[in-house]
């Protein structure tokens, strides 16, 4: 199936009379919303959208979006891979009082009627996608397994002990101070011997 560029608006009543589909790509340095729940913006969200008419002549929009991401692991702070899909069924309302007619017709029919208002006939299509990714981010972001709290737990015996010997530190107010902490002390490791380089 051949990629097409992602048109960031589309006119849906368009779409829907020729059953139109797109599959694309949207760059996740694009989806800014989406970026500030990520580690990073590397990578590209994968997208299949359908248009059409159901039986009533309402156009409706069916999708998947899939995107492998990078968060931070809520247990041990470092990245973890998390992998997003999603697929939704919309119904696209052409403005406001469109959209008060469609939810009233379709009430009886349908439970959970998720509907999207277009803006001067046309939807913005990019937005739509990166809502609905959004709504599909873990509730909290962790690695699979505890391997990353038994880290934990060696990176604040280590970084305890780097934080008593500096002595200007009283106090370890976050998980982030203690990965600083740390992080200077496996520099100070690091550093060649000079007495080692002397012979």
């Amino acid at each position: 199936m051949s990629i097409d560029p992602f048109p960031e608006r589309v006119a849906p009543r368009k779409l829907c009379h020729g059953n139109g589909t797109i599959n694309s790509t949207i760059p996740l340095a694009k989806l800014l919303r989406l970026g500030e729940y990520l580690n990073d913006n590397h990578g590209q969200a994968e997208v299949f959208l359908s248009f059409s008419r159901d039986e009533s002549g309402l156009c409706a929009l069916a999708g998947e979006a899939a995107a492998d991401v990078r968060m931070l692991c809520q247990r041990c702070l470092d990245t973890v891979d998390v992998h997003l899909t999603t697929t939704f069924r919309l119904y696209i309302a052409e403005d406001e009082e469109d959209a008060v007619r469609i939810g009233q017709k379709m009430a009886e029919h349908h439970d959970n009627l998720d509907l999207v208002v277009c803006d001067d006939g046309k939807l913005e299509l990019m937005t739509v996608v990166e809502d609905e990714l959004i709504m599909s981010l873990p509730i909290v972001a962790a690695h699979d397994d505890l391997a990353c709290s038994e880290k934990l737990n060696v990176l604040r015996e280590k970084a305890e002990k780097a934080v008593s010997q500096q002595g200007n530190i009283k106090g370890l107010d976050s998980l982030e101070e203690l990965k600083k902490a740390l992080t200077k002390e496996s520099r100070e490791e690091s550093k060649p011997d000079s007495n080692k380089e002397g012979n």
